[in-house]
């Protein structure tokens, strides 16, 4: 009987232990202050490698989520209210982009300034060939010649040349007049000739030229004139006139020189030049010859009758027998 109130007594005592570390366990699971578990999550590395600076700007406001959650039954612990924030530090473009160069290249001013006049270098008279054409491409005017313009003033003594490489030929015809007209950079000469049927002749009644040409260092000068009370070059129709040298004064100190030259105008055919007509002073002078040969002669027949008459007076001094 002892034996059984002592088995009794334990087992009570043992019961008793086991119900309450069971309650001590089921109260702190229940228990609703249960400590929270950690809100504070560790922020990712805001800093990221910059991008490629050409890059948009991304849109840096990023919604927040909504950070309310309906709390659940209090008897179970709380979910973590905070949520990770995004990474609202987004990576910076290059501000600082590559400045356009702003020095433009200034165009640089010509700063070689006109050299003064002078003349060109020197040069020998140089023949050229000029022609003129009729509307049908018949050609009316024909010349070779060497010229030049000289200028002899108490300013200035020299001679232009014009250069046929240098000068441009231009002039028209019709029936009865027909003009030249030689052009170079410096100025021009112009010939006008008639085809007089009256005087059965064809000359130049005009010639004019304009020139402007430094004939000494820096001093430019303006020169123009023209003659038209001559007949030069005059001809027979289909005749050419030739001259191996030849000047026309033009006035104030100035003169055309024409060297070793040939024209002809009108009744040119197979484009060449007819028969020459020389000018007077290569027409050759036969003159002085005659006066030669006369004298010559009028001193053979002095000599002649010298010797007749001293001839009779040496038989008169003889007697016959």
């Amino acid at each position: 009987m002892r034996h059984g109130l002592l088995l009794i007594a334990l087992f009570i005592a043992a019961t008793a232990l086991t119900s309450g570390e069971y309650s001590s366990a089921f109260m702190a699971k229940t228990n609703t202050t249960t400590p929270h578990p950690n809100t504070t999550t560790p922020h990712p590395n805001t800093t990221t490698p910059h991008p490629n600076t050409t890059t948009p700007h991304p849109n840096t406001t990023t919604p927040h989520p909504n950070t309310t959650t309906p709390h659940p039954n209090t008897t179970t612990p709380h979910p973590n209210t905070t949520t990770p924030h995004p990474n609202t530090t987004t990576p910076h473009p290059n501000t600082t982009t590559p400045h356009p160069n702003t020095t433009t290249p200034h165009p640089h001013p010509n700063t070689t300034t006109a050299l003064p006049p002078s003349p060109t270098p020197p040069t020998n008279m140089t023949k050229g060939s000029y022609n003129v054409t009729d509307k049908d491409g018949n050609i009316c005017i024909l010349a070779d010649l060497e010229i030049g313009i000289r200028v002899n003033t108490k300013e200035v003594n020299g001679t232009f040349i014009v250069q046929p490489s240098k000068t441009t030929t231009d002039g028209q015809c019709d029936g009865k007049m027909a003009n030249i007209i030689l052009g170079f950079d410096e100025g021009e000469i112009s010939l006008k000739f008639k085809n007089d049927e009256t005087k059965k002749k064809v000359y130049a009644e005009l010639v004019e030229y304009d020139l402007n040409y430094a004939f000494k260092y820096g001093a430019m000068g303006k020169y123009s004139g023209k003659n038209k009370s001559l007949e030069l070059f005059s001809a027979d129709p289909g005749h050419s006139y030739s001259c191996s040298s030849e000047a026309v004064y033009m006035g104030n100190g100035v003169s055309l020189v024409l060297t070793n030259y040939r024209l002809q105008a009108f009744n040119i055919k197979n484009k060449g030049f007819g028969t020459t007509d020389l000018c007077k002073a290569d027409k050759p002078d036969y003159r002085v010859p005659i006066a030669v040969g006369i004298i010559l002669i009028i001193l053979i027949v002095i000599v002649v009758i010298a010797y007749l008459i001293s001839r009779k007076r040496r038989s008169n001094g003889y007697q016959s027998l």
